[in-house]
């Protein structure tokens, strides 16, 4: 059963998401643009199976999307045509609400992880059909937006109305997947607010230099806040061999110095895989599993002193190839179901 009101409530069910195979991109026939993607997928699956193992070990269970087939994959790479993005950040199509998933995108991947639920408990507006099959409604106003832009806080619910999330898909989305026992708050964070700010526990929260526009302390009312000033980004091209002077500020590839023409098949046929990660905190995109511990993508002294300071175990599972897909530990996971009920915190 769907089950989850908060991002901290012990972890019982959740999505891992999904690279492609490396063979999917045979087709490429420059060397080593073919080693260097096939390089980023291969050791972005091996870093999501060892996420998903941790999980594992605390005792959650995992989903993994599928890939769709290798001959539909490759029957959609035309010329002109940028290839499909892997389904590999289920918390930027959908979000669970209570006790209702929210499918903002509908990710076909996620159909046969989505059908094993209750149907009364999946929410779309895409439900168009033709010949009994659901398709792509042009019209459907949750086209364009992102989950991401959502926070929960039990009762309280976090709406980022930007951008990625506009005013009247945020009404949508009350009218049609929250009751009245909810609060609804504006929280403007231009977009993906599980990259500005996280809640690792009652009282506990991690935020980064995006939160401008939010006054964390009016609405989190003597809760502790650490914000993280700098883009984890800057120390990891330190130890890197990227020139500065090559980062576009869109992706970067940690620990290899791309070609120019693996960067201008990234930029031509990839550039939809790829965020600004020059402007993410990944040290805030986290995983909690629950109130005494937290899954990070890497180590940042700053935060785990924070976290021992209030009783939380960090864990690592590293995610190499962040800087390359924009996507940290909370974007490449969806929680399920969690254990608890709805309670207030504010």
């Amino acid at each position: 059963m769907i089950n989850s009101y908060t991002s901290w409530q012990p972890l019982e069910e959740v999505i891992v998401g999904s690279a492609y195979p490396a063979d999917y991109f045979d087709f490429i026939e420059d060397p080593q643009v073919r080693a260097q993607l096939q390089q980023i997928l291969n050791e972005t699956e091996e870093d999501l199976t060892k996420l998903q193992r941790t999980i594992e070990q605390y005792g959650a269970r995992v989903h993994r999307p599928d890939v769709i087939p290798k001959e539909s994959f490759l029957s959609q790479i035309k010329d002109g045509v940028t290839v499909p993005m892997p389904p590999l950040t289920p918390r930027d199509w959908q979000i669970t609400l209570g006790q209702k998933l929210l499918r903002i995108n509908l990710t076909p991947e996620l159909d046969s992880i989505c059908e094993q639920f209750p149907e009364d408990q999946i929410i779309t507006a895409h439900n168009r059909f033709w010949n009994g099959k659901r398709v792509w409604d042009p019209d459907c106003i949750l086209n364009d937006a992102s989950a991401s832009c959502i926070v929960r806080v039990g009762r309280d619910v976090f709406f980022d109305n930007s951008d990625y999330l506009k005013p009247e898909q945020t009404r949508w989305i009350v009218d049609n997947c929250l009751g009245p026992e909810y609060r609804i708050h504006e929280a403007i964070t231009d977009g993906h607010g599980d990259a500005v700010f996280a809640i690792l526990k009652p009282g506990v929260i991690l935020s980064s230099k995006h939160d401008v526009n939010l006054d964390l302390a009016k609405d989190f009312p003597g809760w502790e806040v650490l914000k993280i000033m700098d883009s984890s980004i800057d120390a990891a091209m330190q130890v890197g061999r990227f020139k500065q002077e090559n980062f576009n500020g869109r992706w970067y590839v940690q620990e290899q110095t791309p070609t120019p023409e693996f960067a201008n098949y990234v930029d031509t046929y990839l550039k939809h895989w790829v965020g600004y990660v020059s402007e993410t905190v990944f040290d805030v995109n986290c995983l909690v599993l629950d109130e005494s511990n937290v899954i990070f993508s890497a180590y940042n002294k700053t935060v785990f002193d924070f976290c021992e300071r209030h009783h939380i175990n960090p864990i690592i599972s590293e995610l190499r190839h962040s800087y390359f897909w924009d996507g940290g530990i909370s974007c490449c996971t969806q929680d399920l179901r969690r254990r608890g009920g709805l309670e207030t915190y504010l």
